[in-house]
């Protein structure tokens, strides 16, 4: 079976996984016991970056107006304050956010406007600590040579939703993912309680949508021409 990445970055970053006294997930495994635990009716919003970027394979929607993406607008910290608003639309249908540690610290404020506002939603932060879609640009591009990828700080982004009103779980195991995403909506829908799910990912990196972003483009038109 498939269990990670196998290029030459993400082999390395398992190792270094593997030799550190925490436990840390798959992204994409996490992903995948998200989708297994998804109420019904469930709204998500998905921010920007390398685990989100993918997220999509691993949600399933039986409604309209359930998903709720960046596409290509790029902007950072997206989904918190969009499952806030999707949330305050829809009360009857739980909401579900997914940012990395990255664009979580973008908006994570946010999570004080809920719990004040009594906007009850679950966010879910892969912290993988590191700016994902970056880091891969550098490893596809520019021979693994890191400008500013790291977000190393120790933070406890758990603790730091207790701190502003809300709960806080740090996840290390698969087994505990789903568990948690299911304890997380049952206090939003039941007992109006806002949720910070952290869980605990492993550097590796999946591919980009586009493989050429950072190429010369090909210019077509001779007025166009010098311009590369």
């Amino acid at each position: 079976d498939w269990t990670e990445e196998t290029d030459d970055f993400s082999v390395d970053m398992i190792k270094q996984a593997a030799a550190e006294p925490d436990d840390w997930m798959h992204p994409r495994q996490v992903l995948r016991e998200l989708e297994r635990a998804m109420p019904e009716r469930v709204m998500v919003s998905t921010d920007i970056g390398n685990i989100n970027s993918v997220a999509n394979s691993y949600l399933r929607f039986e409604e309209p107006r359930s998903f709720f993406a960046a596409m290509s607008w790029g902007n950072c910290g997206y989904a918190l304050p969009t499952v806030i608003g999707a949330k305050k639309a829809a009360p009857d249908r739980p909401a579900v956010a997914y940012a990395g540690d990255g664009a979580w610290a973008m908006s994570m404020v946010e999570i004080m406007t809920a719990v004040r506002h009594d906007i009850p939603v679950t966010a879910v932060v892969f912290h993988n600590r590191q700016w994902g879609a970056e880091k891969k640009n550098q490893v596809d591009f520019y021979g693994q040579r890191f400008v500013a990828g790291e977000l190393d700080g120790g933070e406890d982004w758990s603790e730091v939703a207790r701190a502003m009103g809300a709960d806080g779980v740090r996840v290390h195991q698969l087994e505990d993912v789903g568990p948690a995403l299911e304890a997380a909506v049952d206090a939003q829908m039941n007992g109006g309680r806002t949720t910070v799910i952290e869980a605990m990912c492993t550097k590796e990196l999946g591919d980009p949508f586009r493989k050429d972003a950072l190429k010369r483009p090909t210019r077509y038109l001779d007025k166009y021409q010098d311009y590369t």
